[in-house]
């Protein structure tokens, strides 16, 4: 399954119509958390923390593939600074229903194991307050609030957050010495995008040849190692290999090897790198184990209702091939 970037697009319209007066900027005392329910731990209550903890607070939904994908690093923070004082509070202002995040939740158990609000999405108070001064119209997004209830930090949850919130706890740390350590990170990893869009895009042109065909492969196996250990890279060039209609020369082998890494290095829990994985393994006539992991699939999803619906439809067509 394709890798989509998702930008709120309901978020954006609610959040434009926020007026721009409120002028919050880092530094300042941060809004206080006022959220419909409350779906894991909590409640976080920002002006009894003070003196006492460092919170985190990220807005997400579970319809959100990137959103999903930082989960796992979100977890492991929580526990890695459960003790120095750190709260993460993921608050959910762009789903439908508190039925949809309290059910995504549970089936998570403790890979989702942090602080988890619902925010009815028509009024997001929370994240209009948050979100808004700083224009900040994608998910995820995360904030961080110090001990003496500032806002200090704001940026993708993926980029930076780490070595920030260890600053933070710290003590070691100003707003300026903050936003230097999310530059740093933000152009290492765009420094790191740039080579992968660069072998992307030679391979990408070398496929759509027929003549490149063993060129192709061997510039495969540079994007290959450049990718790395990202799979939600890994993920995005294998459905592109396995999918995109402009690609003559399928190297389905190098979409497998792709896929299956994805596929490790998230536990074999994220149900679009499943999806990709088992297509991989129908395009190489493993059928028998494409059915498994799209079944597998389906179940990981069973509580992401639109994600759901196009898994079951593969599902049938992988079942269907192999009544033939």
């Amino acid at each position: 399954m394709r890798t989509r970037i998702v930008v709120c697009g309901l978020v954006a319209i609610m959040l434009c119509a926020v007026p721009s007066a409120l002028a919050l900027k880092l530094g300042d005392a941060a809004p206080p958390i006022k959220v419909e329910k409350w779906v894991k731990g909590g409640p976080v209550d920002l002006e009894s923390a003070k003196g006492k903890n460092v919170i985190v607070v990220e807005f997400w939904a579970t319809w959100c593939a990137p959103c999903r994908a930082s989960i796992p690093h979100l977890t492991k923070l929580q526990k890695a600074h459960k003790d120095d004082g750190l709260i993460i509070v993921g608050i959910s202002s762009s789903d439908k229903a508190e039925e949809d995040v309290t059910k995504f939740v549970k089936s998570m158990g403790d890979k989702m194991n942090y602080t988890i609000a619902y925010e009815n999405r028509e009024e997001a108070q929370t994240s209009k307050a948050f979100m808004e001064p700083f224009e900040a119209e994608g998910i995820p997004h995360a904030f961080v609030i110090d001990k003496q209830g500032k806002l200090v930090w704001q940026g993708h949850p993926m980029i930076g957050l780490e070595e920030v919130v260890k600053a933070v706890l710290k003590g070691d740390y100003t707003v300026e010495s903050l936003h230097k350590v999310y530059l740093g990170v933000k152009k290492a990893q765009k420094e790191r995008a740039d080579r992968i869009a660069w072998h992307g895009k030679l391979y990408l042109d070398m496929v759509a040849k027929p003549d490149q065909v063993e060129a192709s492969r061997k510039k495969g196996e540079e994007l290959f190692n450049a990718i790395g250990d990202d799979p939600q890279d890994l993920n995005a060039i294998a459905w592109t290999i396995l999918t995109d209609e402009d690609v003559v020369s399928r190297d389905i082998d190098l979409a497998l090897r792709m896929a299956k890494k994805a596929n490790d290095l998230t536990n074999g829990e994220e149900p679009a790198i499943v999806d990709t994985y088992a297509r991989a393994l129908f395009d190489s006539g493993k059928i028998d184990e494409a059915i498994a992991q799209q079944k597998k699939a389906v179940e990981l999803a069973k509580d992401i209702k639109a994600m759901r619906a196009e898994l079951e439809e593969t599902l049938k067509r992988y079942e269907d091939a192999k009544k033939k």
